[in-house]
């Protein structure tokens, strides 16, 4: 089961004029993440703030997906130093980071992926990340601080404010623009109130393209810009699928 480094693939894909996709991934159980990765998505995004996942089966779902040489991040319930390393040492290539308001929650998420003396990431070998070897250590702390992706989502209106200076900072290459809780934050029904948001979408965007830097924005919403593009949960787009077959089943039959 080969590694697959989060950052050369998801930058590499974005400079070949690709525009990579992936899915949240809910489920318990790791078929799901299999079935997208064999389909051959980009990446997963395995979700520990609103899923109900432990680290048990965040650790199943990242074995399938690098099966298939699929990118596993897992979306973290915070920026909590000890949460992030132990989602990395399960073996996530990347944490999505909710409510990363300013430029300081952006060093501190970074710092929890990065080993001493570049971050305060804890040290052990005996686990999925470590190979449960001290033989590869070295390559393998190397390997994680080049190549572990933190992804900031930028979900109210203080970090669309300060995301000029999110994005000045060392270790943060792609942002996510998050419309759910960012329209909460600003008072608005996303389901008739989205074009409210076009001016805050202008701005994050400008200042990727401003930082030669890259956002990562949600399929369906119209940020057809977006350099990376994530899917509804995989749960949602089967309660969809099911609703279509029965809708289509019952119009046949009548």
């Amino acid at each position: 089961m080969a590694l697959v480094h989060a950052k050369t693939t998801l930058l590499g894909k974005i400079a070949r004029g690709e525009v990579p996709i992936g899915p949240f991934i809910s489920s318990l159980d790791p078929a799901s993440t299999d079935i997208f990765a064999q389909a051959g998505f980009d990446f997963v995004i395995l979700d520990g703030e609103h899923g109900r996942m432990s680290r048990i089966e965040v650790e199943n779902h990242v074995r399938a997906a690098l099966l298939h040489g699929t990118i596993p991040f897992v979306r973290v319930l915070e920026n909590s130093q000890t949460l992030i390393q132990s989602m990395l040492d399960v073996g996530a290539q990347g944490v999505f980071v909710p409510h990363v308001d300013t430029a300081d929650d952006a060093r501190r998420a970074v710092e929890a992926t990065r080993y001493s003396p570049r971050g305060k990431r804890g040290m052990c070998p005996a686990c999925f990340a470590g190979s449960y070897s001290m033989a590869t250590w070295a390559d393998a702390t190397k390997a994680a601080d080049e190549n572990i992706m933190v992804i900031p989502i930028i979900e109210s209106k203080k970090a669309v404010e300060n995301i000029e200076e999110i994005l000045a900072v060392d270790g943060i290459d792609v942002v996510n623009f998050g419309p759910g809780d960012l329209s909460a934050d600003m008072g608005l029904d996303l389901n008739t109130e989205l074009d409210k948001l076009t001016g805050q979408w202008r701005k994050v965007l400008k200042a990727t393209r401003d930082a030669g830097k890259y956002v990562l924005a949600p399929r369906g919403f119209g940020y057809d810009e977006a350099d990376i593009i994530m899917v509804e949960m995989e749960l949602m787009i089967l309660r969809r699928a099911a609703g279509e077959i029965l809708a289509d089943h019952r119009k046949t039959k009548s």
